[in-house]
């Protein structure tokens, strides 16, 4: 049915109720039209509600059926009743069993408020979760087991009911309207109208819906009475916010600056709520008029609802825990990853460098059994891209961000679970290779140069293009017989003067640097601030030179080549 058609049509049977109640005498007639017309109207507005539990935004879906569940709520409500007027052909018993569910079918309502759909939000924190609403429902449950319910069951007295429960019912409208106006003046955008229509609905629903229940106190309600027709106005103008809402767009607005203040102003509400259960049990043991019984079923209930919203809680803050822990790891890993390539960071490796030369300084102690003789070593890979800056200069920087990720990928696939890919420097990388052998490290580096420059690199949406690699690199420990003789960061050193040979070489190969002795010579010892020169001429050291995959073009490689150089030449 098209929405306007639907509009009118409620608004008819609107009209048709006014008209009834003035019209139609007292009498099971005007009874069984008037408590039928209104679970009519009651299903038209579940139905309007029902139609937005389908949009893109999860948030707002979880806010339409949170209203559906109270309309539904007060659906029920009024079918009881018309159970006892229409089928039962009785009045309805005063107290009524339905007073409950009128009580709590304002509390999804509220659930939806605090939701703010209208507001973005991030992740889990954002949505009001099952045990937000089991609190919130939970608590008015038990306001209205304190308040109303010793009168009915406890100590019985239809009067004192009655007032205790016009109490509760006032308070849980004057909430509800108090929460719907502040959304509604701090909304922007189409929510904001939604919102309005809400706040109107509500305050409408909450006039005609006290006045009733103390019509009903006093004997003067009765089904088609003149109490009912702005009962079903309330109910058209609920209708209307569903229909508004299906013929608007809403989005959420990003959340203002002070936005986090104010939840935290919601949450310490919330704690407030709780702890007010101790003070209203010392009220019903100390200072509480009421009979003894009334004074101990009130003690009991509230120990006992004490218990459940602190399990509650107590659930809740555990998985808040849980949610920020795994936040906060997911921040530490952030902040140690390349945000292009997704690699390791300058900052991972100073986080944990310290460890693998301690455990690669351990590895050499004289205490170390035989077992452990190999894959003790670290070794460094300092691997640059060959002719990147053409390759920007002809294609532009997406292009070479797109290279420059691709090449991170193949890196990562030629080395091991164990080593570490860490983003050097623009188009450099350095890999740090844990737990191996310095005999071995000329296999690791022939791998790479095989992954990046075996094959071109075919960029999604861009070219086909040709790239290798060039890398220089030097292990840790310098002397076996002194690890800690020459520092880590003049072995990173060595790695990138290395990596200068490789490139003065031609490119598109490996060049290592490894000592000619197990030990050191007398002042080798080295420092952080040390001169490279002056490290050059205190080390005596060899290369080795690892060649690339050949490329269309290149002479025939040969294998690998090795030679000694003098301490004198450095390095």
């Amino acid at each position: 049915m098209p929405r306007e058609k639907c509009w009118w049509l409620i608004c008819a049977l609107v009209i048709f109720h006014a008209v009834l109640s003035l019209a139609v005498p007292r009498g099971y007639l005007l009874t069984t039209i008037g408590d039928l017309t209104q679970c009519l109207l009651l299903a038209a507005v579940l139905v309007c509600f029902l139609a937005n539990t389908r949009g893109p935004d999860a948030r707002a879906r979880l806010f339409w059926r949170l209203i559906s569940l109270g309309c539904a709520l007060w659906l029920v409500a009024q079918g009881l009743w018309t159970y006892f007027e229409v089928v039962l052909r009785q009045e309805v018993p005063n107290p009524f069993i339905g007073d409950v569910i009128l009580i709590l079918h304002l509390v999804p309502f509220m659930g939806a408020l605090a939701l703010q759909p209208h507001i973005e939000r991030d992740g889990q924190t954002s949505q009001l979760g099952a045990l937000d609403l089991a609190l919130l429902v939970t608590w008015w449950l038990y306001l209205y087991l304190f308040v109303v319910i010793p009168w009915q069951y406890v100590w019985p007295d239809e009067k004192v009911y009655g007032r205790r429960f016009d109490l509760v019912f006032f308070l849980e409208h004057f909430v509800f309207l108090v929460c719907s106006g502040i959304i509604w003046l701090r909304s922007t955008g189409n929510w904001r109208g939604v919102y309005r229509i809400l706040f109107v609905a509500g305050l409408v629903y909450a006039g005609a819906s006290v006045a009733s229940s103390l019509a009903i106190d006093f004997g003067k309600y009765y089904t088609g009475s003149v109490y009912d027709p702005p009962l079903m106005v309330a109910m058209a103008c609920f209708a209307r916010v569903g229909l508004v809402a299906r013929t608007q767009t809403l989005r959420a607005e990003p959340a203002k600056a002070d936005q986090g203040k104010r939840d935290l102003w919601m949450s310490g509400l919330a704690v407030v709520t709780i702890l007010s259960l101790p003070a209203m049990a010392g009220w019903a043991l100390y200072y509480s008029p009421a009979p003894g019984p009334v004074r101990s079923f009130r003690l009991l209930l509230t120990l006992i609802t004490m218990m459940i919203l602190g399990t509650m809680a107590w659930i809740k803050q555990h998985r808040l825990d849980k949610e920020l822990a795994r936040a906060n790891r997911e921040l530490r890993e952030d902040s140690l990853t390349d945000v292009l390539t997704g690699a390791r960071n300058r900052r991972f490796l100073n986080a944990t460098i310290a460890a693998d030369v301690r455990q690669a300084a351990r590895s050499y102690s004289p205490i170390t059994s035989s077992q452990g003789k190999r894959n003790r070593d670290l070794v460094f890979y300092i691997i640059d891209t060959d002719s990147f800056k053409q390759v920007n200069d002809r294609y532009g920087h997406d292009v070479g961000d797109k290279l420059l990720v691709e090449i991170a990928r193949r890196v990562s696939s030629a080395i091991r679970h164990s080593d570490a890919l860490i983003r050097w420097g623009g188009d450099e990388f350095l890999v740090v290779s844990r737990y191996t052998d310095r005999g071995d490290a000329v296999t690791l580096a022939h791998r790479v140069l095989n992954f990046v420059g075996q094959e071109r690199f075919e960029l999604e949406g861009c070219v086909s293009i040709p790239c290798t690699c060039s890398i220089g690199w030097a292990v840790f420990p310098w002397y076996e017989s002194d690890a800690e003789a020459i520092a880590y960061t003049e072995v990173l050193r060595l790695a990138d003067e290395a990596l200068y040979q490789a490139k003065k070489a031609g490119r598109n190969q490996a060049v290592g640097v490894l000592p000619t002795r197990k030990e050191p010579a007398p002042g080798a010892k080295s420092s952080s601030g040390g001169k490279r020169d002056r490290l050059a001429e205190q080390l005596a050291a060899r290369t080795v030179t690892t060649p690339g995959p050949a490329q269309p073009g290149d002479p025939a490689i040969g294998p690998v080549r090795a030679k000694a150089i003098p301490a004198s030449q450095g390095i």
